[in-house]
């Protein structure tokens, strides 16, 4: 199903988002390779940050040097970043060990290994922008997937405004009741673990003090595209938001508190620390 996600020519160049759609997923998540077939795994944006940032190394130089894959702030001790460069001793090689068609690593390869380095060495930041949880830590839940359908009809999804000026445009809907579906994800909880979400709706992109809130139930579940592209994947929490009472022209700024019943508190998913894009990429336009 296609749910019209944001386009990659909108997302910031050398974040993980984009790193994700024009070099881990292409060139890293073929088949018999990084595919979910071992360690990292890179098919879903969650699964690639999840198993490389922060995460112990399995293979390791004969001294045994490093410690984790992506160390945030240090590429300098970021295997990963090691293994696109150096024949390590006793490993299958530099990555990647193949190159399919559809990727354009070997006319680009310098450039894309300068994008890793300044994330890793800018922090590591997640999809959203984020800070890096600390080393060891339990990874916060984040939210990779966002589809809005009529109220009761998983038919047809809501498109996105089209020739946006903001290269973005916001999902277009009708003042009416409609249903929203979320793809959480979470090292300990995916797909249908976590305690409880809740979906706020607010006029304001960063004031979400007097929103609209409803809780997110599971469902379905019904198959949609998450971002990042790749296959429908099954998405189980749904909401139903009341928009009758909305004018044309009107928009409306999601979030979603998430417990991953880990966390010390509800994690808040856009926030006013995630970059200006993900507003747009959660937010409604009533016409």
């Amino acid at each position: 199903m296609n749910n019209d996600n944001p386009d990659l020519a909108a997302l910031p160049e050398g974040s993980f988002a984009w790193l994700h759609a024009k070099v881990f997923r292409p060139t890293c998540a073929n088949s018999g390779c990084h595919d979910g077939t071992f360690e990292p795994e890179f098919r879903s944006i969650g699964s690639a940050y999840n198993s490389i940032v922060n995460h112990p190394c399995i293979s390791n130089t004969p001294d045994y040097a490093f410690t984790h894959r992506v160390v945030p702030g240090n590429a300098d001790s970021s295997f990963m970043l090691l293994r696109l460069t150096v024949d390590v001793e006793n490993t299958s090689g530099i990555m990647p060990a193949v190159v399919d068609p559809q990727s354009d690593w070997n006319s680009n390869k310098e450039y894309y290994i300068s994008k890793i380095r300044d994330w890793i060495n800018g922090g590591a930041k997640d999809v959203y922008g984020n800070p890096a949880a600390a080393a060891e830590a339990n990874m916060p839940p984040m939210v990779y997937g966002l589809v809005v359908f009529p109220h009761n009809n998983t038919t047809y999804p809501y498109p996105r405004e089209e020739n946006s000026p903001y290269g973005i445009g916001s999902i277009e809907v009708p003042s009416e009741l409609i249903d929203i579906w979320v793809l959480p994800y979470d090292d300990n909880a995916y797909p249908t673990g976590f305690d409880a979400i809740t979906l706020q709706a607010s006029s304001s992109s960063l004031d979400f003090s007097g929103a609209v809130q409803s809780i997110f139930n599971q469902e379905g579940p019904v198959n949609a595209v998450p971002f990042g592209e790749g296959s429908a994947v099954p998405f189980y929490y749904k909401a139903t938001l009341d928009l009758s009472n909305s004018n044309p022209g009107d928009l409306v700024y999601l979030r979603t508190l998430i417990d991953d019943g880990v966390q010390s508190g509800f994690t808040e998913i856009p926030n006013s620390e995630s970059m200006p894009l993900w507003f747009l990429i959660f937010s409604l336009k009533v016409i």
